[in-house]
């Protein structure tokens, strides 16, 4: 259970990893009369994370669930990829780690972004933020 020590309306990221779904309905419960400024990071925690496990499908979950709040994604897996498809299906936020060197000791080097990954990430998340568009059909 989370315990909240600070409700002073400062932003507050609640990530997911290891908790399940009526825990997180439970955190939401708790948290938003106190600092409605929130969000919530689908997570998976696992490093590095298998794609089969990431499960970005519960991203549109927490979105029926939860509508009034940011929904984002927290990444533990290699690569960039499954970050960009988190923004296609609408992670407001991303969380990743970055590393200097993956083959440091630890074990979240491997998974984490060194810096070129890093900014090919906010390339490629601007790219998807730009080609989502709108819902309006527009002839060319």
């Amino acid at each position: 259970m989370v315990l909240v020590l600070d409700y002073s309306g400062r932003p507050m990221v609640i990530s997911s990893g290891m908790q399940s779904m009526d825990t997180m309905k439970q955190v939401y419960q708790i948290v938003k009369p106190l600092n409605p400024n929130f969000c919530f990071l689908q997570c998976t925690s696992a490093y590095p994370l298998q794609p089969e496990d990431v499960n970005l499908r519960v991203i549109s979950e927490y979105q029926k669930l939860f509508p009034d709040i940011p929904i984002g994604y927290s990444g533990h897996e290699t690569g960039i990829a499954i970050s960009v498809a988190a923004v296609a299906l609408g992670a407001k936020v991303l969380e990743r780690h970055i590393t200097l060197d993956k083959t440091w000791k630890g074990s979240d080097h491997s998974a984490s972004l060194e810096p070129g990954e890093l900014a090919e990430l906010v390339r490629s998340v601007r790219l998807v933020e730009r080609a989502l568009g709108s819902p309006t059909k527009q002839l060319l």
